[in-house]
């Protein structure tokens, strides 16, 4: 069963909260146009974020919004934790290989100093584009 993109997000600014867009293009080798991690780590191109773990951690009271989590891409229906570097998603159009876990950065202390804790080992994943293209929020995530 694919999941779906639900939402996208960039910023260009490095460290501040990262602005939601109703599309993005993908470039390959370089990550999503007009994020300020594009173009500067060929392994780290694009972030990927599970909403359901989303949404876990505000049914757990935590006040916590997808741009504070400044990930690029949030997806539901793909367990996005069990993947291990080199699994492949299609997204909408384009194709992301899983580099690397995400860790959780430190700014999401200034959130809530549990958050960082709480997100270990589930805060997403870190990849290169593969092959781009425009996405939209709605379009399917498979793995591949």
């Amino acid at each position: 069963m694919p999941g779906t993109l639900i939402g996208i997000y960039a910023g260009a600014r490095a460290g501040a909260d990262k602005a939601e867009v109703e599309s993005a293009e993908l470039r390959a080798g370089f990550g999503v146009c007009g994020d300020s991690h594009a173009g500067r780590d060929p392994d780290r191109q694009v972030s990927l974020f599970d909403d359901e773990v989303l949404r876990q951690i505000l049914a757990e009271g935590f006040a916590v919004t997808p741009a504070a989590i400044r990930a690029n891409l949030f997806t539901s229906g793909i367990e996005l934790a069990a993947l291990a570097p080199g699994a492949r998603l299609r997204v909408g159009v384009a194709l992301v290989e899983v580099v690397e876990p995400r860790l959780p950065c430190r700014s999401l202390t200034e959130i809530d100093r549990r958050l960082p804790k709480r997100l270990f080992g589930r805060c997403g994943q870190l990849g290169r584009v593969l092959a781009g293209g425009t996405v939209r929020a709605g379009d399917p995530v498979e793995v591949i």
